[in-house]
């Protein structure tokens, strides 16, 4: 909630009020004396336009308390700790700001029965207004919070339902589906265990993808086994051109990571990149803390494959709806470095 155009124009219409009830009130029951309808309007300008100021200022309060309390006590996770602190901060501000405006008022006005006793009244009034006005203004902020999570969660998942379809589509991509086709062909004919093994890890790659695609995200030990069942097929297509080496630590492979994140890196260095025995293509995998690696040796195509990197901005966007921090990718001379985080289970 921010003091915008709407919020400031409440504001006048409630310190209207407030003065329009006080002033007949008053009126009504002797405390003042109004000559003319002049002199009832002059007061009710006079009174709004004082009031407007100071409770502009204690909804300004009100909202740095808030948004302090948001990041020290959040609801509702911390709400047994928040509601004192909360108290204490209303009963503060109403206070200092109630004890300001008597102040200021006794001083042009001078008031009959002293100034002391009249601050402490006109304290302890605006700070139970304060507890009503920083109570209305969290169940605002709440409605508000709950309309604005359930319009971002249609959208979320909206735009999954594109992404997984993205996903798969690129998964099940006709290049990769000749290449392999015509790998096993020609294992058919050499080395017939050979083409079964091809079969076994083909079938797995596509298993994989199926069982996957619906999760936000998976364990990184299965999406390792996963991008060892794709490098595997990669191997035998580019005859020993390919060398792998994966260097994790078992402490986060428990870690969580958008499926087929690493074969979309993995995919990007065989797009992108030349791969012979002379000049094998090199791909290392491991981890920098909670930062996983892929990493590979720059030999790009003279004519490289389409590179409008859709696939790298299909990981990003998962990643942002997932609300984590997002994947970055380098280029060094020698190597391109792709790091993507790794996201703690709960």
């Amino acid at each position: 909630m921010k003091l915008n155009k709407n919020t400031t124009i409440a504001i006048l219409l409630l310190a209207f009020l407030v003065q329009l009830v006080i002033v007949s009130y008053n009126y009504f029951t002797g405390h003042i004396q109004i000559d003319n309808v002049a002199n009832f309007i002059t007061r009710i300008v006079i009174g709004t336009s004082f009031s407007f100021v100071f409770a502009l200022l204690l909804v300004f309060l009100d909202l740095q308390i808030i948004n302090k309390l948001d990041k020290l006590f959040p609801l509702p996770q911390k709400l047994i700790a928040r509601i004192p602190a909360e108290l204490f901060l209303s009963v503060l501000a109403g206070s200092i700001i109630g004890s300001l405006v008597t102040f200021i008022a006794g001083t042009l006005m001078p008031y009959v029965d002293g100034l002391l006793k009249n601050i402490i009244n006109n304290s302890l009034i605006t700070s139970v207004i304060n507890i009503i006005m920083i109570s209305v203004i969290e169940a605002i902020l709440w409605f508000k919070r709950g309309q604005e999570s359930l319009i971002k969660s249609e959208k979320l998942e909206k735009e999954n339902s594109q992404i997984r379809y993205e996903t798969l589509k690129n998964q099940l991509n006709p290049h990769f589906l000749f290449n392999s086709l015509n790998v096993l062909s020609s294992l058919i004919k050499k080395d017939s265990d050979k083409a079964q093994n091809f079969v076994d890890e083909f079938s797995s790659v596509y298993r994989y993808t199926l069982d996957v695609i619906d999760k936000p995200v998976i364990d990184l030990r299965e999406e390792l086994d996963f991008a060892k069942s794709f490098l595997f097929l990669q191997k035998i297509r580019f005859e020993n051109a390919v060398d792998m080496e994966i260097n994790v630590d078992a402490s986060i492979l428990e870690y969580l990571v958008p499926p087929l994140a690493v074969q979309t890196l993995l995919e990007n260095a065989f797009k992108h990149n030349k791969a012979s025995v002379d000049s094998p293509l090199r791909i290392i995998i491991y981890n920098e803390e909670n930062i996983l690696v892929v990493s590979n040796n720059l030999q790009r195509k003279i004519k490289g494959a389409d590179s409008k990197g859709i696939g790298l901005n299909n990981l990003r966007k998962r990643y942002e709806l997932l609300g984590d921090k997002l994947p970055q990718f380098s280029v060094t001379e020698k190597e391109y470095i792709a790091k993507i985080p790794l996201i703690k289970p709960e």
